[in-house]
């Protein structure tokens, strides 16, 4: 289980990593498109590049490294209030529930690039046929890398294993001592 998770923590490390390149490019891109508008020489396609190449990997690339990171949002206005043993339960279940929503996410987001794949989907620039189709199958890879982080959480949890993942412990898995 500790090589799988140094594995899934060097997946992480690289889609995360993919998102900040995406970051620069596009930061690259917009200011060179803007610079040579004033000359007059804008960068065809960059309405469609933008969103499409850049701020889908930006945005669905971290999922897994936000999960690994135990840094989405949570509410525990009343969860502090449980025993220890029963915020251990939340934090499974929510991780459960999570895996679900993320597996639900996963498995449309597939079908729907697998479409796009088929169909060869692309968009209208000027006079340049922009093929987008590839765009769609950043969704699934986030979400399906983040299915595999809560499910390998979730089994070093249940097991007692060690795990390789280099997670930030939930704060119902800390040793109390350590506050």
């Amino acid at each position: 289980m500790f090589r799988i998770g140094r594995i899934l923590g060097w997946l992480t490390d690289a889609l995360a990593f993919a998102s900040c390149v995406a970051v620069v490019l596009m930061m690259l891109h917009i200011t060179l498109d803007v610079a040579l508008r004033w000359i007059g020489y804008p960068i065809p396609a960059t309405v469609t590049i933008v969103p499409h190449y850049y701020m889908l990997p930006i945005v669905f690339f971290p999922l897994a490294l936000t999960e690994r990171n135990d840094a989405h949002i949570t509410v525990e206005i009343l969860v502090q209030l449980f025993s220890r043993y029963w915020q251990r339960i939340l934090a499974v279940l929510s991780w459960v529930v999570s895996a679900v929503v993320f597996g639900m996410l996963f498995y449309q987001t597939s079908l729907d690039a697998l479409d796009k794949m088929r169909v060869g989907t692309f968009m209208m620039e000027v006079d340049w046929k922009i093929p987008i189709w590839a765009s769609y199958f950043f969704l699934p890879v986030g979400f399906g890398l983040a299915i595999v982080v809560l499910i390998y959480r979730i089994a070093i949890v249940t097991t007692g294993g060690k795990s390789g993942l280099g997670e930030t412990q939930h704060q119902a898995f800390q040793d109390p001592e350590a506050e």
